[in-house]
C-alpha cells in the first residue's frame, strides 16, 4: 500500500526552487523550472510534476544534458512566424520564451507561430497553451518527445508520446483546455506507476515481445500504444513533423534520452501557438458560444456509470483547487527521495503539512 503525504503548494515551490538554484540555476530561472512542475503537481499531473521529474531535471543540469542558465534567441523571424534555439535550456524556461514570443507575434498580426529548437523536456504542454487565454487567443503547444511508440503496423520505437494542447478561452464556464498524449496515456503515468508499485490497465502499453501487459516494469522494454491505433499514429507523426522536422530539432530517435546518459542534450524540439479570437468576431460573441457550447454537453443525459459529462481541463481545474485545499499528495517513497537530495544539495528539507 502506498502512503502518501501532504505538503502545501507554497512549500513544495520553495523546496523546488532551492532545489534547482543548488544545482546551477539562476533565481530567476529556478522559479520558472519550479512552477511548471509544481503546477503539474498540483493540477493532479504527478507524471509531469516534480515526483517524477525533479531528480532527472537535476541529474542532467548538474551533468551537463541541460544548460542551467541558457540564452535563447530567435533565429528566424518573419510576419507571424519565428524560429527560437533554445540553447540547450531548461525545456519550461525556453518554452515560456517561445510561448511568448508567439502571443507577441500574434498581438501585431492576429496570429503567432514560433517552432523552437535545442530544448529539453518541457513538462506539461497546457502550461503554455494556457498562458493565451488572458489576452483572448486560442493557445496551441506541442512537443517531440523521446521514441517510446512503434509507428502502427511496426516492432520499434520510432515516435515519442508526442503530446499536444489546445487551450480556448471561455465565458461564465471557464475556458476548454485539451493537454493530450498521441498514445493511450503518457509514458509518465506508467514510470509513476512503477515507482508507486501500482499495477497499469490492460490496453496501455506492451513488454518487450509485444505482449499486453499491467506490469508498469515491463514496459521499460517494450513500448506504449498509440490512441486509437492507426489514428494516434498519423497525429504523432503530425506532431513530429511541427515540432522536430520543421524546427530543425532532432528527429525520432536522435532524441536525447531523459533519463539515461544525463551528459547528452536532448534537442528536443516544440511547437507554439496563438490565434485572436478577435479576428474572427468580438471576443465577447465568442465566449457566449462557448458557453452555450459547454452547456449543450453539460447537459446530456450521462452514461450508466457517470455521474456528469466533463470538458478537458475540468478535471484538472478540480485536482488543483483540492490539492490547494488540502495540500498536495507526495508517495512516501519520493518524499524521501526529496529530502535525501535536500540534504546532498546542501538545501533546507522540505516541510511536510501537520499531520500529513
Amino acid at each position: 500500500m502506498v502512503v502518501y503525504h501532504r505538503v502545501a503548494e507554497k512549500e513544495l515551490y520553495r523546496f523546488t526552487v532551492a532545489i534547482f538554484q543548488a544545482a546551477g540555476c539562476s533565481a530567476e530561472n529556478a522559479a520558472i523550472v519550479a512552477d511548471n512542475l509544481v503546477q503539474g503537481e498540483l493540477h493532479g499531473l504527478g507524471s509531469h510534476g516534480v515526483s517524477r521529474l525533479l531528480e532527472p531535471y537535476v541529474k542532467r543540469l548538474q551533468a551537463g544534458g541541460i544548460n542551467p542558465n541558457p540564452r535563447p534567441r530567435v533565429v528566424e523571424r518573419s510576419g507571424s512566424v519565428a524560429v527560437v534555439d533554445g540553447d540547450n535550456g531548461p525545456g519550461a524556461v525556453v518554452g515560456r520564451y517561445a510561448m511568448e514570443l508567439a502571443l507577441e507575434l500574434a498581438r501585431e498580426h492576429r496570429s503567432g507561430w514560433v517552432g523552437v529548437r535545442h530544448s529539453s523536456h518541457f513538462g506539461a504542454a497546457f502550461l503554455y497553451a494556457r498562458l493565451a487565454l488572458p489576452w483572448g487567443m486560442i493557445g496551441f503547444s506541442a512537443t517531440s518527445a523521446v521514441p517510446n511508440v512503434a509507428p502502427y503496423g511496426g516492432r520499434e520505437m520510432a515516435l515519442g508520446t508526442n503530446p499536444l494542447c489546445m487551450a480556448v478561452p471561455g465565458g461564465v464556464r471557464g475556458p476548454i483546455i485539451l493537454d493530450m498524449a498521441t498514445t493511450v496515456v503518457s509514458r509518465g503515468k506508467i514510470q509513476l506507476a512503477a515507482i508507486e508499485g501500482k499495477p497499469i490497465p490492460l490496453g496501455w502499453a506492451v513488454d518487450e515481445h509485444g505482449r499486453p501487459t499491467t506490469d508498469p516494469r515491463a514496459v521499460e522494454k517494450g513500448r506504449l500504444l498509440p490512441l486509437g491505433g492507426y489514428k494516434g499514429y498519423g497525429l504523432a507523426l503530425m506532431v513530429e513533423v511541427l515540432c522536430s522536422v520543421l524546427t530543425g530539432a532532432a528527429i525520432g530517435r536522435e532524441i536525447g534520452p531523459l533519463f539515461k546518459d544525463p551528459s547528452r542534450p536532448s534537442n528536443t524540439g516544440h511547437f507554439f501557438g496563438a490565434l485572436d479570437v478577435g479576428a474572427f468576431m468580438p471576443l465577447e460573441q465568442f465566449k457566449a458560444r462557448m458557453d452555450w457550447l459547454i452547456a449543450s454537453v453539460k447537459e446530456m443525459p450521462t452514461e450508466e456509470g457517470f455521474e456528469e459529462v466533463l470538458v478537458p481541463g475540468e478535471p484538472e481545474a478540480r485536482a488543483a483547487a483540492r490539492n490547494r485545499a488540502e495540500g498536495i499528495p507526495l508517495a512516501e517513497d519520493v518524499v524521501t527521495l526529496f529530502q535525501e537530495m535536500a540534504s546532498r544539495l546542501g538545501v533546507a528539507p522540505l516541510v511536510l503539512q501537520a499531520g500529513a
